[in-house]
């Protein structure tokens, strides 16, 4: 019920429903038949575009046909039935009927005037017929012995191209009647549009395509020929129409073989490659068919050929022949501009014109062969070219001497002229040539012609330093580092190719270099160091600032890199660069030039920015679960978690445990950086103000913290708290947490759920749940939520070990050996087994406290002892008794037989001493041993063991200090191996 037209040229398609059984179709240039049951629909293109295709209904024939052939001319259709064709108009007359012999086996239009049109009818007895649809008469054009399958009419309509039935292609020509040629094995044919003697049938899987009384050309291809226009072929396979596209190459290799130029010209215009334009154009050139080449030249647009023919024309206007000098003038001409030289130069020789040979070989810069023609001219009587003579400097002595002349004289005189033109590179490799060494390299060095200079490096010798070096700066200057290594290494200066090397950024080379020269070491770190900087490879940086001995540098991009981790809210990152700094500074601290009393205030105020770094270094840490808690849609923390996070984060905040100084100030005062870096520190600080954490609610002082670092967020931390606390029963901190939360400014997102937390938080008693309440592990202590003590007991001033992966309390208490006990004799007796004797354990321990005997019941916090009694918890509750409030905290002091009674898997050592010797070592136990603990070898925070080893499998580093040494960790455990000191 559809029709679908497809244009061959551009391939697009068009779709008219009629909405009724299709059963014949027709076309013909801009007009449309198509045959329905009961009427036969006509249409029209509307536009005059040959590319249009927007079809319109222009008439209907309501009668109903019966035929087995239709074809639509201007303004009929043609019915075809067995013998009989029949001339219908568009508005269904009859006009003219036809009665032929035998039966129609082919209908096709080959144009013609409008109403006038011709068609080519082929019958089963052989004869071709010819029907003009304005003459009743039919003309018969050829008369065959076999039926009539396919036929087609050449372009100027002289030949006509017959398949007949048993699959043979015959050629006539029409106006002799006579077979020209026939070709066997084939079922559809088509002639060129464009090309009278040109066409391609089809038959046996192959396509063929004949020109001339050539023989054919054959490709594989399936399907019927139904067109054939310039270089493409129009296919029917099944029900797709192909387009392919056919080299005309052949076809135009025969012709330029006959020298027939005017064929081949014409096949060319039907489409060839470039490279067929320039053969047809060469030889028409080499033949003198002017007129062909040209139009040839055009086609591909070489101006340099067209520019000779020009010349050539000009030289000898149009006549139609030449002497046979010129013509071996002309044909040296086009060989030498087929780069044919030598052919070139014996043309002109031959044709007396040997200073042309020379202007040639003098243009190619090859002097020699311009010195050989220069001679034969010579020698033949012709003047030797102006000026060669004094460019060679007089008269030539011998004849060895008067050749070096001539050429000597050729090259100068090229380079100057050339130099004159402004052709520098051209002039400076004559001047090469010439051996102008000096000249040569000035030129290429003004130009930048690398490739040239280094031409010339070459042939230099190493006592040249004056011009290596100059070569040496331009290649540098470029950028160009092979060409510079290989002029340095012919210099014999290691300096200049490990800055070389270093400027290239290529630093395996240069390294190398400094292992076989030792001396030039201590120039590489430092820009190694800044390049490692540039491209974000930090760590690296950071070492070649030590082995470059420029502490200061490192501190100073650790500083920095903390201050950018800050303000983009990276707060993990943060906190490795506050404990990398920490680490850092207490490391490099420097007492050269300083007295006793100065070097012991830099040391203690070393050790003190380490601490208070550390502690930021814990604050921003703990912040990073606060921040994602609430900037994330979900979580995987536990409620405790986050609610011993945030009361963590509260209570070290409301200490005065920070100095309120920053990270470049501490600098400053270590001497680290200059007071021009702290200016431009203050500035970064100024401009960060307003970032995340910043302005007033970030550095603000008042009753509800003393100190806030910059990017921490006093509302994101009580709100936390405060949501927590309620879901937990820690009624009386949810509601101190909702009050601060009402004087702070908050997101006005989270005002109204505030404000209703507040109300409803009054409906419950004010109180904690007692099992909130944290229990000190060294006095017994139950202490409030919030304290301003650094997190530690209020009672003794212990401080509360957390866990860094959920920041729950872990049962660790500090102590000390006594100060009479080495540290190496405390390491040795740590590591002893205990030998104590071993009592009954009927449950009752005897111990002696406060100079008395004292027997108890083991029901207290601290477990059973299997042991006995435990001189360490004796030792601990002693200290505890005599605690008194408001003293500096100390940690349990213990003698050589207390510490020869401890477990080793109980003990932990933090030695801090690995960053600096102005660090202590510092002791823990663990008062229930069968929570397993780990603690990282490198910051000495402690985590669970089990959360430790599922941190290490996912992220392979410490969370807190990003250490991948999990070898170097202390676990223990019922069931671990002895204690292994960090």
């Amino acid at each position: 019920t559809d029709v679908i037209i497809q244009h061959l040229v551009t391939e697009q398609k068009v779709r008219i429903r009629c909405k009724d059984y299709v059963k014949k179709i027709a076309v013909y240039r801009d007009r449309l038949a198509v045959q329905l049951p009961d009427k036969v629909l006509i249409y029209e293109v509307s536009h005059d575009d040959p590319l249009d295709m927007h079809y319109k209904n222009i008439e209907k024939i309501k009668q109903k046909f019966v035929c087995s052939l239709l074809v639509v001319t201007t303004h009929h259709i043609i019915l075809c039935q067995e013998r009989k064709l029949q001339l219908y108009s568009f508005q269904g007359v009859l006009e003219r009927e036809w009665n032929l012999d035998a039966l129609i086996r082919y209908i096709k239009v080959v144009g013609g005037a409008a109403q006038r049109e011709g068609l080519l009818v082929g019958l089963k007895n052989g004869h071709v017929m010819k029907i003009f649809v304005d003459n009743s008469f039919p003309v018969s054009l050829i008369k065959q012995a076999t039926a009539v399958r396919c036929l087609d009419l050449s372009c100027r309509r002289k030949k006509l191209a017959v398949v007949d039935e048993t699959s043979n292609l015959l050629v006539y020509d029409l106006d002799t009647k006579a077979l020209l040629y026939q070709e066997p094995n084939a079922n559809s044919v088509a002639w060129n549009t464009e090309m009278e003697d040109m066409l391609a049938y089809s038959g046996s899987n192959m396509l063929c395509i004949k020109t001339g009384s050539f023989p054919p050309h054959m490709q594989k291809l399936q399907g019927f020929v139904v067109g054939f226009k310039g270089s493409k072929i129009f296919c029917l396979h099944y029900i797709s129409m192909q387009t392919i596209d056919v080299p005309q190459s052949a076809s135009l290799y025969r012709y330029i073989e006959k020298k027939d130029f005017e064929t081949a010209y014409k096949v060319a215009c039907l489409g060839v490659t470039e490279a067929d334009w320039r053969l047809l154009a060469l030889d028409a050139l080499q033949s003198l068919r002017m007129d062909i080449a040209r139009k040839a030249f055009i086609r591909i647009r070489d101006m340099r050929y067209i520019d000779l023919l020009n010349r050539v024309t000009q030289q000898y206007g149009n006549r139609s022949s030449l002497t046979h000098e010129e013509e071996q003038l002309v044909t040296a001409q086009v060989l030498a501009f087929q780069g044919k030289y030598a052919e070139a130069a014996q043309h002109f020789g031959r044709a007396k014109q040997f200073h042309a040979a020379v202007e040639m070989y003098t243009e190619l810069r090859k002097w020699d062969e311009a010195k050989h023609w220069a001679q034969q001219g010579e020698k033949a009587g012709a003047k030797v070219p102006l000026g060669l003579g004094a460019a060679a400097g007089g008269s030539a002595e011998g004849t060895g001497k008067g050749e070096d002349s001539i050429a000597q004289g050729l090259i100068l005189k090229q380079a100057a002229s050339s130099e004159e033109d402004g052709d520098l590179r051209a002039a400076g490799e004559m001047y090469l040539t010439a051996g102008q060494h000096r000249k040569a390299v000035e030129i290429f060095v003004r130009i930048g012609a690398l490739e040239c200079l280094i031409e010339v490096v070459r042939q230099l010798p190493g006592s040249e330093t004056q011009l290596l070096n100059l070569a040496i700066k331009a290649f540098r200057q470029h950028q160009h580092y092979q060409f510079a290594k290989e002029t340095i290494v012919k210099v014999g200066d290691v300096g200049l190719l490990i800055s070389l090397h270093m400027e290239s950024h290529r630093w395996d080379e240069a390294f190398q270099l400094c292992q076989q020269h030792p001396e030039f070491a201590a120039q590489i770190y430092l820009p190694w160091a800044e390049w490692l900087a540039f491209n974000d490879r930090f760590d690296d940086a950071l070492d070649a600032y030590k082995k470059a001995k420029r502490p200061d540098l490192s501190l100073e991009m650790v500083e920095k890199l903390t201050h950018n981790a800050v303000v983009e809210r990276r707060y993990k990152d943060a906190a490795t660069y506050f404990w990398r700094l920490a680490s850092e500074m207490i490391s490099s601290v420097s007492l050269e030039g300083l007295g006793p009393e100065e070097a012991d205030r830099k040391q203690q105020q070393a050790v003190n920015n380490f601490w208070e770094l550390r502690r930021r270094a814990d604050v921003y840490y703990a912040y990073s679960y606060i921040h994602a808690y609430i900037q994330e849609p979900f979580t995987t923390l536990l409620p405790e978690n986050v609610f011993n996070c945030a009361l963590y984060l509260w209570n070290v905040l409301a200490s005065s445990g920070f100095s309120g100084a920053t990270t470049t100030g501490m600098l400053l005062q270590n001497g680290h950086i200059s007071p021009d870096q702290m200016r431009e520190a203050k500035r970064r600080k100024a401009v960060a103000a307003n970032g995340p954490g910043g302005g007033p609610q970030g550095n603000a002082r008042g009753h509800l913290l003393r100190e806030v670092p910059l990017g921490i967020s006093r509302v994101y931390i009580l709100y936390a708290l405060a949501k927590q606390a309620q879901s937990l029963g820690a009624f009386k901190l949810a509601r101190m947490a909702y009050d601060k939360l009402q004087v702070l400014r908050v997101p006005p997102t989270w005002q109204h759920q505030i404000d209703l937390s507040c109300l409803a938080i009054r409906s419950k008693a004010y109180s904690d749940q007692d099992e909130l309440l944290p229990v000190c592990n060294w006095c017994m202590t139950t202490n409030p939520l919030l304290r301003s003590n650094l997190d530690s007991c209020v009672n003794c001033g212990h401080p509360f070990l957390r866990t860094f992966l959920g920041f729950d309390i872990l049962p660790l208490v500090e102590f000390q050996p006594e100060d009479n006990i080495v540290m190496g004799e405390a390491l040795k007796l740590i590591a002893m087994e205990p030998n104590s004797k071993k009592q009954p354990n009927d449950g009752w321990r005897e111990s002696t406290r406060g100079g008395a005997d004292v027997m108890c019941l083991d029901q207290g916090p601290m477990g059973g002892n299997e042991e006995g009694a435990d001189l360490f918890v004796q030792k601990m509750l002693d200290a505890a008794s005599y605690f008194v409030p408001g003293e500096p905290y100390q940690p349990v002091r213990i003698d050589r037989e207390t510490m020869a009674e401890l477990r080793p898997e109980e003990i932990y050592i933090v030695d801090m001493r690995k960053f600096s010797s102005l660090l202590p070592i510092r002791f823990f136990r663990s008062m229930i041993p069968e929570v397993a603990i780990a603690v990282c070898s490198t910051c000495g925070h402690f985590f669970h063991q089990e959360t430790w080893e599922l941190e290490f499998l996912q992220n392979k580093c410490c969370p807190y200090c990003g250490s991948k040494d999990i070898d170097g960790a202390t676990v223990a455990s019922e069931t671990k191996p002895p204690l292994t000191s960090l």
